[in-house]
Order: structure tokens, then sequence, then C-alpha cells
């Protein structure tokens, strides 16, 4: 939200770009969906291959643009992003990189002439794509580089304590963040789990000896690399 902030009250008018990235499960995706929901952005999920034709048809889609096409439709789709200025989010923005970023290049200029703002969010391990000198023309644009972390055992500790119905003690904080490596979505796994523990045991709070033996979520990662079937 800082960043946000900050292309708001002083980036360059062609720089408004935020590039978001973060290893799986580190809240990117829950982040930008509350943030959009609260801002009435356009959501696009990038996919392979996909085109400016897909692109402009899909944006003429979420602004009710009526059955246009070419100049007629484009003109139609700035009018309506500058009168409602309604931010951009590209998820999965790796798959926009295809043809020289030829899909991110226009949304970038569509952006820039609403005076809104784009937020691209990748994967830790493509965010350097983005800083490729042949898509320099990219880069450049780009005010704000946001990056995601895995959740800490004090993150932890907050997670459990806000968004789980049954309290918890250290011990438990301690072996849902140890099981989860910090990643939220194995978190909230750990929470239903718990939660569906103290039903079970009809009680109303939880402590280290209530779960010893349980695991209360699975990192399918770490086992694959065991190769633990």
């Amino acid at each position: 939200m800082a960043a946000v902030n900050a292309v708001e009250s002083g980036a360059a008018p062609e720089a408004r770009i935020i590039l978001l990235a973060g290893e799986p499960g580190t809240g990117k995706s829950r982040c930008v969906d509350n943030f959009g929901c609260d801002r009435k952005a356009i959501y696009v999920e990038g996919m392979p291959g996909m085109t400016m034709a897909y692109i402009r048809d899909l944006l003429a889609h979420e602004l009710q643009v009526g059955d246009l096409k070419g100049f007629q439709l484009q003109k139609a789709i700035n009018e309506a992003m500058i009168a409602r200025r309604q931010p951009i989010i590209l998820d999965e923005a790796q798959h926009g990189l295809n043809n020289k970023a030829a899909v991110i290049e226009y949304l970038r200029r569509v952006v820039e002439q609403a005076e809104t703002m784009l937020i691209l969010v990748c994967h830790t391990s493509e965010k350097h794509r983005f800083s490729e000198h042949k898509l320099a023309h990219i880069a450049t644009r780009i005010s704000a580089l946001v990056d995601f972390m895995p959740a800490s055992l004090e993150d932890t500790a907050l997670y459990l304590s806000e968004l789980c119905t049954v309290p918890v003690d250290d011990g438990i904080v301690r072996q849902a963040f140890n099981e989860s490596r910090g990643r939220y979505r194995l978190l909230s796994s750990a929470c239903m789990s718990l939660e569906t523990l103290a039903k079970n045991l009809r009680k109303t709070a939880l402590v280290a000896g209530d779960v010893k033996g349980l695991t209360l979520c699975e990192d399918a990662m770490r086992t694959l690399r065991k190769g633990v079937a």
C-alpha cells in the first residue's frame, strides 16, 4: 500500500507500474484480491499465449463497452478507463512478456492515459525477466518492486490469533510455523485442522499436548523433494 500511495501521489505519468513478486503461498493473490475489490480494479489472469486481441476483448467485457471494433473499440475502452480510473492487475504477469511484452505495453498505455496504475504479479523466480535489456521500455516504467516474504514466527502467532477461532499456545504456533515454513495458504489449512480438532475434543482452547503426533498442514513441496509418496 505504501507503493500504491507513492505511485498515486508522486510517480511520473509514464511510470505507473508496480511489480509484486513472491514465493507461492506468501499472500500475493490474497493481497491484490483485497486491494482490487476495494478499488474496483480490473483483474486479468495471465495465460500462456495470450494475445493483444484477447486482452482488448477482456477489457471491453469488464468495462461493458458495446459491440465495437478496431479504432472505435479502443476509443471506447480509453474513454471508459478515463471516466472510471480503475487500476489493472495482471496476475502471472510473466505470460505478458512474450513478443517484447506487447500485452504489458498495451496495458501500461491504457493506464497512463487513464492516470491510474498497472500492478504486475509474478513468482519470485520470474521477476528478473522484467529487467532484461530488451524490455527496458517496461522496466524503466516500474516505480516500485514489492517482495512478499514467508511469515516469520511472530507473523504466524499474529495470523493464528486473528484468524483461528480457537486460541492456541506458543507450542502450537511453533509447530504451525515449522510445518508451513511460513506459507500463508498452509497456515490457513492449519487453522482448519485446529478448529476441527477443538470441535472433536469439545475444547475452547488448545495446547501443544492436544496436537502431539498430529500434522496441522502438509507441505507437499517438501514431501515431493524427499521423494515420499
